[in-house]
């Protein structure tokens, strides 16, 4: 059976160590598959359950499988895990027991244990988005994602998109909720519907149509922080608060994927423009086994100058690679 937690919804006052009533009522449960044996949290994207809130540290915390059971362990997080309110002495592991209350930042889990599966849980990803949403929620002033006019026709007050599943009008009548003074745009021209984890425009359909970074709207589509929209001789520009945090967040994942390298191991194929520099050199590398291995007979003098020999082979073994890899 699969461990099972649920992230309660961010308070909206009280900070986030008051009291569960103040959370709300949302439970989000979030499951991971039977077998697992440690679940690391943080800000970290390739965790097992990476939370994208800059109060917590880049690895924060760990729940590990043990014998009775589950433990938590803080793993010296600058701000902190807390067990039902209580802080965790960092590495000194706490035993967890169904209905214990998990808090990081300014997120609180209520830890379930191993329980039957349930339908609707939330793989780490969505949760991730309902987090971000969550955490500006909190802040709604500047959270609120907002389309503005850069340039074309007379400027205007942005159009704020402050509630979820609205249906916005952008058009030449004076009755959208965007309007746009210009013979070029139709009256009901387009509209934008900002969803739970997404914002999301479509044609209304206009005579001279919809246009986002200068591709042609042929169907609704979403649309993400810093996206250009035109409409007729109208330039607007999308700003979205929560999209730019969790873009930033996840693209820590991709840079660390292009930043990770990995020096091959014996048994691994050497790269092609390596392996001969390697193969030059190889003797030269050799060579001080074989001195070290040869009778010595010689006394101290004798072995010194063997280490002495083995020394400079080796020194003379790594330019060669350096001065073949730099070539």
């Amino acid at each position: 059976m699969p461990l099972r937690l649920r992230m309660l919804a961010l308070p909206t006052s009280g900070g986030p160590h008051g009291p569960a009533a103040q959370r709300g009522s949302i439970d989000r449960p979030l499951e991971f598959p039977d077998g697992t044996a440690e679940i690391r949290i943080g800000r970290r994207p390739d965790l097992e359950l990476p939370l994208p809130d800059r109060a917590l540290s880049a690895m924060h915390a760990r729940l590990v499988r043990v014998e009775e059971g589950w433990q938590i362990e803080d793993l010296g997080s600058t701000n902190g895990t807390r067990l039902d309110g209580e802080r965790l002495t960092p590495n000194a592991p706490r035993r967890l027991t169904p209905g214990a209350q998990i808090t990081l930042g300014q997120v609180t889990f209520v830890f379930d244990g191993v329980v039957a599966a349930v339908l609707g849980a939330e793989g780490t990803a969505t949760i991730a988005r309902r987090l971000v949403g969550d955490l500006f929620a909190a802040s709604p002033g500047s959270a609120t994602p907002t389309l503005s006019i850069v340039s074309g026709v007379r400027m205007r007050p942005p159009l704020r998109l402050e509630v979820a599943d609205r249906r916005y009008v952008i058009g030449r009548a004076e009755t959208c909720d965007l309007q746009l003074v210009s013979e070029e745009v139709s009256r009901e021209h387009a509209e934008i519907v900002r969803l739970w984890d997404q914002i999301v425009i479509g044609d209304l359909g206009s005579k001279n149509g919809v246009r986002v970074n200068d591709a042609l709207l042929t169907e609704k589509r979403r649309l993400r922080d810093g996206d250009r929209v035109q409409i007729g001789p109208a330039h607007l520009r999308l700003s979205d608060p929560a999209d730019r945090y969790l873009r930033e967040f996840e693209g820590q994942t991709d840079a660390k994927d292009e930043s990770d390298t990995e020096t091959p191991s014996a048994t691994e194929p050497l790269d092609p423009a390596v392996a001969p520099a390697v193969a030059a050199a190889a003797p030269a590398l050799a060579a001080p086994a074989v001195l070290i291995q040869s009778p010595s007979g010689g006394g101290g003098g004798s072995r010194t100058a063997i280490i002495v020999a083995a020394a400079v082979l080796l020194i003379v073994g790594v330019v060669i690679v350096a001065l073949a890899v730099g070539s």
